[in-house]
C-alpha cells in the first residue's frame, strides 16, 4: 500500500561546471594523495589522476587510514587506483592531464543536482510549520509531511531537553500528515518518547542506508508502514507537485538530509549532516540546517583541559560551524535561511556547569551577516508558520503560546533512574569480556552520582592482552599517569551510574553518553582514542543503534590532529 503513495522519477538530473587545477609535482608523494575534489596516485614516477566521485551513486570517495584504496560511504564501493578498477571490476575513468614546468594541469567537471519539475495546475503555496528542534511540518496542495518529530521528553540519557515548550496541537498535526521523514537515529531526531504518542498507522520515510539503523527501532515502537528511499532518487508524491530526494552526509555516518520541491519552491534541509551530498549542493529557495553548535561533550567534559582552554576550543568550534553554514547558504543561492535542529538545552540542575559554559550560536549572530548578503532569516522563536507563494515568503504567523502539557524534567529523570538503578557486577564484567576489543589501552571506569562525586563502583579493563582482563577496585587513583602500565594508554571515565547501565543493558552507543554530558574524561596521552569510541559506538552495539558503518579517516585524523595540537599547546 505504501509504495503506491509515490512515483519513482529516477535519479537526480545534474548540471555541470568545469574548474581548472594546478599541482606542483614536488607536492605529490608516492601512493595516494587526497585533495578536496580529486586524488592523485603515484608509483615509480607514474601518475594517475581521478575525481573523487563514486561512479555508482555519486558519493565522494574517502581514504581509510593505512590503505591505498578509496571507499564510497554510500554503498561501500572500494576503488583501487593501482588497477584503475573498483573491487567489483568496474573501471573508473582517469582524468587527462598535462605536465609543464614541473606542474600538473587538469580540469574537473563539477555536477550540481537539479530536481525535476512536475507540470500541473496545482496551487503553488508551500507552508512550513515549526514545532520544535528539527520538528517541522511541510504542507502544500494534496500533501503534508513532518520531519524528525521531537515534541516531548529528553534525549541522550536525560542530558538534552527541548529549550522551548511544544505547542498543544502538535500531535493532531503530525497524525494528519501523509508521512514522516526521519533523517537519522539520534534520539533528538528519532525520539522514542514522542514517537510513542504518534499513530502507528502513519507512513514513515527513511533513507536506505547501507546498514539499517532505523527500521529496527521503528519496528520496536510499533510502526509497520516504513518505506526506505534510495539516495539521490526523486520520488513524487502522487497527485501533487511534491518531489523529495534523500541526500546522504558526506562521510561514513548514517545521516541524511532531504531535498524537496513544490513547483518553483525548493528547499534543502540538511539537518545534522556533515558536507551534505558531498558538498554537491543544489540551488534552492530555502536552506534549513542545524545552527547552534554545542552538541558534543567535547571539550567541556574532558578534564585534561583548563576551563579557559575549554572556552577557547568551544568558541573556535562555533566560529567554524557558523562560517560553514554561511558558505552553504551562498553555495545554494538560498533566499531564506531556516535555523533549526538546535533548540535544545541542559535543564537539570546537575548540568548547571555545562549550561553555563556550553555557549551556543544565537540567531542574531547570523542575522548581522546575512542581512549584508540579502538573505532573509526565518525567526522561529517568534513565528510558527511561514507561508510561501512560489518562491516568495508571503505570510508569517506568530506562535499561539498554547503548550502541550508534558511531564516535568524531574519526573522523566526519576523514571529513568528507577529503570536503570541496579548494578550487576557480573553483567558488567561479561559485557567487556565479550566485547572482543583489542588495543594497547586500559579503560578505567568509576560509576558515579549526579555530580560525579559519589562512587558506586570502580573497575579497570585491560584490552592490551590476548584475553581481556577485568578487575574491580575499591578505590581509583584519579591521577591517570599513576595508572600507566608499560606502553598502554589510559582512558579514565567517570560515568553517571544510570546512564552507564542503560547503555550496556541495551548495547547502545557510548557516543550517546558523551553527547549527553553524562561523563567526565581524563586520558594519557591526551589524544582521541578513536578505536575505542568507534568499537563501542558502532561495532559492539545493536545494529539499530549504529551511527557509523565504517571507520572514517576524515573524522579520525581531524580529531586526533586537533587533540594533539591542543595537548602540545598545554605543555
Amino acid at each position: 500500500m505504501i509504495k503506491n503513495l509515490f512515483n519513482d522519477l529516477g535519479y537526480l538530473e545534474s548540471s555541470f561546471k568545469s574548474k581548472k587545477f594546478t599541482i606542483g609535482l614536488d607536492e605529490i608523494s608516492d601512493g595516494l594523495n587526497f585533495y578536496s575534489e580529486f586524488f592523485i596516485y603515484k608509483k615509480n614516477s607514474k601518475i594517475k589522476v581521478f575525481d573523487r566521485n563514486c561512479d555508482h551513486a555519486g558519493g565522494k570517495l574517502l581514504q581509510k587510514i593505512g590503505e591505498n584504496k578509496a571507499t564510497c560511504p554510500v554503498h561501500g564501493w572500494a576503488f583501487d587506483p593501482s588497477t584503475g578498477h573498483y573491487d567489483n571490476k568496474v573501471k573508473k575513468k582517469e582524468l587527462s592531464f598535462q605536465i609543464k614546468e614541473n606542474k600538473i594541469y587538469f580540469d574537473i567537471d563539477f555536477s550540481f543536482p537539479i530536481i525535476s519539475k512536475i507540470n500541473s495546475n496545482f496551487d503553488n503555496k508551500t507552508i512550513i510549520k515549526f514545532f520544535n528542534h528539527a520538528f517541522l511540518i511541510v504542507e502544500g496542495k494534496n500533501f503534508k509531511f513532518a520531519t524528525d518529530p521531537w515534541a516531548i521528553g529528553p534525549a541522550f540519557n536525560n542530558g538534552w531537553w527541548l529549550k522551548n515548550k511544544t505547542e498543544s496541537d502538535w500531535l493532531k498535526e503530525v497524525n494528519s500528515c501523509d508521512f514522516i521523514y526521519l533523517s537519522h537515529n539520534h534520539p533528538d531526531h528519532l525520539n522514542s518518547y514522542t514517537l510513542s504518542k504518534i499513530s502507528k498507522k502513519i507512513n514513515i520515510v527513511v533513507p536506505k542506508f547501507q546498514v539499517d539503523s532505523m527500521g529496527g527501532l521503528l519496528d520496536d515502537l510499533g510502526f509497520k508502514n516504513i518505506l526506505f528511499f534510495d539516495f539521490n532518487r526523486q520520488y513524487n508524491f502522487k497527485e501533487s507537485n511534491l518531489i523529495i530526494t534523500m541526500l546522504k552526509s558526506g562521510d561514513f555516518r548514517l545521516d541524511s538530509g532531504i531535498y524537496f520541491s513544490n513547483g518553483s519552491f525548493s528547499s534543502l534541509l540538511d539537518v545534522d549532516s556533515n558536507s551534505i551530498n558531498f558538498q554537491k549542493l543544489p540551488k534552492v529557495t530555502l536552506y534549513g540546517s542545524s545552527f547552534a553548535g554545542g552538541a558534543s561533550g567535547y571539550p567541556l567534559m574532558f578534564e585534561n583541559y583548563t576551563l579557559n582552554e575549554k572556552i577557547k576550543i568551544s568558541k573556535k568550534k562555533n566560529s567554524f560551524l557558523k562560517t560553514f553554514k554561511i558558505k552553504n547558504l551562498l553555495q545554494t543561492n538560498a533566499k531564506y535561511f531556516l535555523p533549526y535542529a538546535g533548540s535544545f538545552e541542559e535543564k537539570l540542575q546537575r548540568d548547571a556547569f555545562v549550561k553555563k559554559y556550553n555557549k551556543k550560536i544565537e540567531y542574531n549572530d547570523y542575522k548581522k551577516i546575512l542581512s549584508k548578503k540579502k538573505i532573509s532569516l526565518l525567526d522561529n522563536n517568534k513565528f510558527k508558520v511561514f507561508e510561501f507563494t512560489n518562491e516568495d515568503l508571503t505570510k508569517e504567523i506568530i506562535k499561539t503560546k498554547k503548550y502541550y502539557k508534558d511531564k516535568t524534567n524531574l519526573e522523566y529523570l526519576k523514571e529513568f533512574k528507577k529503570m536503570n538503578n541496579k548494578i550487576d557486577k557480573n553483567f558488567i564484567e561479561n559485557y567487556f569480556i565479550n566485547s572482543n576489543f583489542k588495543d594497547n589501552l586500559i579503560l578505567i571506569v568509576t560509576l558515579t552520582g549526579d555530580n560525579f562525586k559519589k562512587n558506586y563502583l570502580n573497575f579497570k579493563v585491560d584490552f592490551s592482552n590476548k584475553k581481556i582482563k577485568f578487575t574491580k577496585h575499591s578505590k581509583i587513583d584519579s591521577n591517570v599517569e599513576n595508572n600507566l602500565k608499560n606502553n598502554n594508554r589510559i582512558l579514565y571515565i567517570k560515568i553517571r551510574k544510570e546512564s552507564f547501565i542503560n547503555t550496556i543493558k541495551h548495547k547502545q552507543p557510548w557516543e550517546d553518553i558523551l553527547i549527553g554530558f553524562q561523563c567526565k574524561i581524563q586520558r594519557n596521552p591526551n589524544i582521541f582514542n578513536s578505536k575505542f569510541w568507534y568499537h563501542f559506538s558502532n561495532i559492539y552495539i545493536k545494529n539499530k543503534s549504529m551511527k557509523f558503518y565504517k571507520e572514517c579517516n576524515t573524522c579520525d585524523i581531524f580529531n586526533q590532529k586537533i587533540d594533539s595540537l591542543l595537548y602540545h599547546s598545554n605543555q
